[in-house]
């Protein structure tokens, strides 16, 4: 309900405590934004670096590949409606989250407790990642249930505690893990999946078409990762000189 809550009567309204600066416009294409746009969907995809621990758990694994791109396309279609909505209604003065566009009223704080709620289940996730591979390391599994049972919860509380302080003691953090993910998501989204992808099956056992249209999805995801970055770094240098 919140993500259409723009249209009502079939209208679109403006948010009434939201200040605009000037009349609204549209525009079917903005072509200085559209490397920084191609860059925001790839970090939208980056929920696939868990993909293998997911597939590895399933019950049936062979309904993988069906329920994997069953989530894709839902997960797109939220996309699609929440954008194509919210420009409608709010065009160039449209904000980040959106949700600041709205009126102040219960499906707004509906949206943010979702989006929070989103925040909190998802960002474990990660976390849970990089202790499982830290215990590997200690050899966790191989002690009591119970002692391991406390060394997990050990390490995934003080790592939780890590990433805190980092993010407190950091200034402008939320610029520094921007850096970070231009840094990242390309390898993480683009070239290790196709470098395993080749590996696994070897390349002399992939077509020809499939190793062009594999070349060029890897030159593509590391040319809009490559703008990504160059903004990251613009705005990091912007709040620098904000800050003085």
């Amino acid at each position: 309900m919140a993500c259409l809550y723009p249209i009502r009567n079939g209208e679109m309204h403006i948010g009434n405590t939201t200040v605009h600066t000037g009349p609204i416009s549209h525009y079917g294409a903005i072509p200085g934004g559209f490397a920084m746009a191609l860059s925001s969907v790839t970090f939208a995809y980056l929920g696939t670096t868990i993909v293998p621990h997911i597939e590895g758990g399933m019950r049936r694994p062979e309904k993988f590949n069906f329920i994997f791109g069953l989530a894709l396309a839902v997960i797109a279609a939220v996309y699609v409606v929440m954008a194509a909505t919210g420009y409608w209604a709010y065009g160039d003065q449209t904000l980040s989250p959106i949700t600041q566009n709205f009126p102040k009223l219960w499906p707004t704080t509906l949206a943010d407790i979702s989006m929070t709620i989103h925040v909190l289940l998802a960002g474990p996730l990660y976390l849970v990642q990089m202790s499982l591979e830290i215990e590997g390391g200690l050899g966790i599994s191989q002690k009591k249930p119970r002692i391991e049972r406390l060394w997990r919860l050990g390490i995934r509380i003080g790592s939780a505690l890590v990433i805190l302080a980092v993010s407190e003691a950091i200034p402008f953090f939320d610029d520094v893990i921007s850096l970070v993910g231009a840094l990242t998501n390309p390898v993480l989204i683009y070239l290790a999946p196709i470098a395993c992808y080749v590996k696994l099956k070897g390349w002399r056992n992939c077509s020809m078409l499939s190793l062009v249209g594999l070349a060029l999805l890897l030159a593509f995801g590391m040319a809009v990762s490559a703008f990504g970055l160059v903004q990251t770094i613009f705005d990091i240098i912007e709040s620098f000189r904000n800050a003085k």
